[in-house]
């Protein structure tokens, strides 16, 4: 059998890399289980390297093997026996005991019999375990499922144990085709897709499971069991190895460059590499809104990032060597976003188990109470305690005890922003409240150890602090590394590099929009003036609020206070915004299911924002209900600014208007009276976020009336809170209603740039307040290599989205096809699996960025065209049966709607899958094909899916009917009212399935094996022999 693409282009250059880096590898057997060393395909452990490794690596004092046969059943009992029913539950116990080991029955004579622990993998000596990869690693399903077993094309074990599982595609099927399709059965191998009812694969191939990875060569891409397929990202790096030295390792003297697949094996699965993530770098943490623990592996330059700080640590001086400065430290800048505080706690971790850096005291340095219950609970994760310093003499106590500990000081502020007086408003002339910090009493020398680490969060914002200089103080002779989540200012580098050192590690806005760590941030000017319609109805605002003044005092009013102070507070004004912000959210975010942040220029104005928001939506839902939602919506017609369309298009959405809510996240003051306590009070506060987290309810949801899964509110209204460190994947909009400068400005903004599903392709920061005048002198103060990509006008979307319009109508014009309105000769075009995945990448490009410029005027010329490419991709999706839906929410709401209404239009369910050649229907469905041509398609892929899905139960009875059906395919070409005609003959042949014959044998149940007795045999049996297989 001549060998597949998949393997020989992709499957066997994996499995060569792995092997040239010290890997042994297996070839799997579909049929005989011990060539795995396995007993039966239920089995996924590798018992015999496992019970090896085990007395290889546990030795006594003496350095001798100790482990009997009962103790090693008991250690292999603790993998087997984890009394979890759930994967997640069975997965984290079962990392717990890979990296901590197991207690089994001690010895006599050895501590006094003492139960001992015995580990199953020799971290500090990576060549004393044993590494091996098996491609077509057979295991069985549990009975009772459709498919009798899985077989991922490669499984990873570390001594015996399963740690990471591969699946391969094509490398001629273009990487957005190919991932998700791998990705895809990775899930089912793991039973982890939600939205399929029956139970399949085998969850205890992944009790163990460190990560997975799904590759197609060019394209690879990391994840864990448990990540959406929006979080499978490439793994880039090959560090601490050098690229180039990597690349020489080929011995190809052309080779210049690695493939993605070749870097990812490179970057994680060297043996050392894999062990140091398995042992630091992946935890399970709650998904944030959803009620559910994830598992997660590091990013790769989380993973570079530590690789170097330890690095650093280890090899540079202290102060007393150095003589002036201490050069341990440094500075690491990843974009917020991009996973900054996880990088913390594996650095906490990597140092914990390194010999020369586990005794050090590590202080974590924050300056705003949000950012340190966010790193406090984060940090969690490293499983050490956490003391959080709140007061001075607590920090003092902490500071000065000797050895080892993790402790959070707090950098106090004079003033925190929020906590201004009723009145006070933030105009353009504040000072910058980060500078306004404690003037802490000098804490003195406290304690003099150079096994002390400083890790500042936000280092660009607190070096100068009154507090954090003292703290140096405090601890002479500690190490100093920064973590910053935005660039830092030209002008404050030096002094910074000062402080802290070099960079130890930079990954930038525009790495990690590339990476898919984060969206991109989308920007749109919606002035004051714009809200109120015209300049002529601001100025009559003004002239209504200070009737009173003179015309001189008007004026001079006028010109210092048109886009600041109080007047940005005035509920006339407010409630304009509210509204025109409201059916901005409407339109263009809500049907994605996502929420959104407004920031006003005071506490009163939250407050007011809040009321006014309250009854823009009574508003708009007594419109609503007295609209005849009936009328038939003309998407073309669609947009922000329109009234009977606005309307129309927010129609199926009144279950949910209805329910919206709006909650002020304010801190409170001391001179605050007893109104303000509803929206200070600390614990409703964060039982506002905690609901803010979570999904907005849309209708058809199943969950839309379950407040533990979904939750209606949907604005939060801050000053200055939640603009730093505030991690909410479901906010999508940011609205700005208050001047931001500099690095809150990009603090702010990136609020918004969080991943959340595949819906969710950019953020929005929409202005009210003219922050636009004010972006580019911002934006001057940093380098340009350091801010490229942080913010884009959302009209930069349109030729990107001409551009991606032409691609996808090239598909066709370039093959001779000008006409969409042809629909069955472009499906038939697509037959070709090649050009299809082409169509349906190019495809996916035009409309993801379409869905993200409707309902705006520009993006209309468009909608056309995008109804009849969805109609087509549709109408091949389901003539061909590709078995993962190619287009689907990934694309938006806005756009997916619009293609479903124009394919139901035409008579087809895209919710309903294709029908089967069982079906009731199937021939009635076969003759709406307008065409013989067309009904031979059809009819020749629903036998194709049929035959596949069949395959298992009756291997050589369909063996024969795919063989027939090459037949009529090659024989009848281009006869295509003959081919029909033999076609619908093997279509009842399929359906009748095996009849029975003369050896008498049951033709479901006996036969099927009879069957693949005689393939053994290969071919037919003799008379004597067949007599003697059916006795048996």
């Amino acid at each position: 059998m001549t060998p597949s693409p998949e393997l020989t282009q992709v499957e066997q250059p994996f499995i060569d890399q792995l092997v040239s880096m010290g890997w042994k590898h297996v070839t799997g057997s579909l049929d005989h289980p011990d060539v795995t060393g396995r007993e039966s395909f239920r089995e996924v452990l590798l018992l015999s390297d496992l019970r090896e490794a085990l007395r290889r690596i546990n030795r006594d004092p003496q350095g001798q093997p100790w482990l009997d046969e009962g103790r090693l059943t008991q250690a292999v009992s603790a993998l087997q026996r984890l009394g979890a029913t759930k994967l997640m539950e069975a997965n984290q116990k079962t990392t717990e005991l890979l990296i901590k080991g197991t207690v089994v029955d001690g010895v006599d004579g050895w501590d006094q019999g003492r139960g001992r622990r015995v580990h199953y993998i020799d971290w500090k000596t990576p060549e004393n375990n044993t590494f091996r990869v098996i491609n077509q690693f057979r295991v069985d399903e549990p009975g009772g499922q459709s498919h009798q077993f899985i077989a991922p094309d490669l499984v990873l074990f570390i001594n015996g144990l399963p740690l990471v599982v591969v699946e391969c595609k094509r490398r001629d099927i273009p990487g957005p085709t190919a991932i998700p399709a791998a990705i895809g059965q990775l899930q089912r191998y793991a039973n982890q897709r939600h939205w399929v009812d029956a139970s399949e694969g085998n969850e205890k191939l992944f009790h163990t499971s460190q990560f997975v990875v799904a590759t197609n060569y060019d394209a690879a891409r990391v994840g864990t069991f448990s990540s959406e397929s929006v979080h499978f990202l490439e793994w880039k790096d090959t560090s601490p190895v050098p690229t180039a030295e990597v690349v020489a390792s080929f011995n190809q003297p052309d080779k210049k460059t690695l493939s993605s697949q070749e870097t990812l094996v490179a970057g994680m699965l060297r043996p050392a590499h894999l062990l140091d993530i398995v042992r630091h770098f992946t935890l399970f943490m709650p998904l944030p809104g959803a009620g559910k623990l994830i598992k997660l592996v590091c990013r790769y330059q989380q993973f570079r990032a530590v690789q170097r700080a330890v690095q650093r640590l280890l090899a540079g001086k202290t102060r007393l060597q150095d003589g002036e400065y201490d050069r341990r430290g440094g500075i690491i800048w990843h974009t917020q976003g991009s996973g900054k505080s996880l990088t913390m706690v594996f650095l906490v971790r990597a140092m914990r188990s390194h010999p020369e850096l586990r005794r050090f005291k590590v202080v974590v340095v924050t300056d705003r109470k949000d950012l340190q219950k966010q790193l406090a609970d984060t940090a969690a994760l490293t499983d050490e305690p956490v003391s959080v310093a709140r007061r001075t003499a607590a920090l003092t106590k902490l500071l000065a005890e000797p050895g080892a500990g993790l402790v959070f000081a707090m950098i106090q502020k004079l003033r925190d922003p929020d906590s201004a007086s009723d009145d006070d408003v933030e105009t353009d002339d504040d000072e910058d409240a980060l500078s306004e910090v404690e003037a802490s009493e000098d804490l003195g020398e406290l304690n003099t150890s150079e096994d002390i680490l400083v890790l500042v969060d936000e280092a660009h914002r607190s070096h100068g602090s009154a507090l954090h200089g003292n703290l140096l103080k405090a601890l002479p002779n500690c190490a100093r590394i920064g973590f910053t989540g935005t660039p830092i200012i030209m002008g404050a580098k030096k002094r910074t590099h000062e402080i802290f050192g070099a960079f130890i590690d930079r990954y930038t806005i525009k790495q990690s929009e590339e990476d898919g760590a984060t969206v991109p941030i989308l920007y749109e000017g919606r002035t004051a003036e714009g809200a109120v319609k015209d300049k002529r109805d601001l100025d009559q605002l003004f002239d209504d609020m200070l009737a009173d003044r003179t015309p001189a005092e008007l004026e001079a009013i006028k010109k210092k206070y048109a886009t600041k102070g109080h007047v940005m507070e005035a509920p006339a004004l407010i409630a304009e915004k509210a509204r025109d912000m409201l059916r901005h959210y409407v339109s263009c975010v809500m049907p994605n299911g996502f929420k959104a942040q407004v920031v006003a220029v005071s506490r009163h104005a939250t407050i007011r924002y809040a009321k006014a928001f309250e009854e823009a939506r009574d508003a708009l839902v007594a419109e609503l209900e007295v609209f005849d939602g009936k009328l038939t919506v003309d998407i073309e017609a669609v947009s922000l600014e329109g009234g009977t369309e606005f309307l129309a298009g927010a129609r199926p959405y009144l279950d949910t208007i209805r329910r919206l809510e709006f909650a002020p996240i304010i801190s409170g003051s001391h001179n605050d009276d007893g109104d303000w306590l509803q929206w200070t009070e600390r614990g409703k506060l964060d039982a506002r976020i905690a609901r803010f987290k979570k999904p907005l309810p849309l209708p058809n949801d199943p969950h839309f009336d379950d407040p533990e899964k979904r939750d209606p509110l949907a604005f939060l209204i801050v000053k200055s809170m939640l603009l730093t460190g505030f991690d909410a994947p479901v906010e999508q909009v940011i609205y700005l209603d208050r001047h931001i400068k500099q690095a809150e400005l990009l603090q702010a903004i990136a609020r918004v740039n969080r991943t959340n599903g595949e819906r969710k392709n950019a953020g929005f920061v929409v202005d009210y307040f003219g922050v636009a005048r004010h972006l580019e002198e911002a934006l001057a103060a940093y380098s340009t290599d350091d801010i490229q990509g942080a913010l884009q006008s959302l009209k930069d979307e349109l030729p990107k989205l001409r551009d991606q319009h032409r691609r996808t109508m090239d598909v066709f014009v370039t093959r001779g096809l000008e006409d969409l309105s042809d629909e069955e000769r472009c499906v038939e075009l697509l037959r070709d699996e090649k050009v299809r995945a082409e169509f349906t990448v190019k495809l996916k490009q035009f409309l993801t960025t379409l869905d993200l410029v409707l309902p705006r005027p520009e993006a209309l010329p468009f909608v056309n065209d995008a109804r009849k490419l969805g109609s087509i991709q549709t109408k091949a999706s389901r003539r061909y049966r590709d078995e993962e839906p190619t287009i689907g929410e990934d694309v938006g709401a806005k756009v997916r709607r619009l293609i479903d209404e124009h394919v139901l239009s035409l008579g087809i369910d895209p919710k309903i899958p294709p029908v089967n050649i069982t079906d009731a229907d199937f021939d009635a469905q076969v003759d709406k094909c307008r065409s013989p041509r067309a009904k031979a398609s059809e009819m020749e892929h629903a036998l194709r899916y049929h035959l596949r899905q069949k395959k298992d139960e009756d291997p050589e009875f369909f063996e024969k009917l795919s063989d027939k059906l090459k037949s009529i395919l090659t024989e009848m070409e281009d006869q295509w009212e003959k081919m029909v005609e033999a076609l619908q003959k093997l279509v009842d042949e399929a359906r009748t399935g095996r009849k029975g014959d003369e050896t008498g044998l049951d033709p479901e149940t006996q036969a099927p094996f009879f069957g693949l007795l005689k393939a053994e045999a290969e071919g037919e049996l003799e008379e004597p022999r067949k007599g003697k297989f059916v006795r048996l």
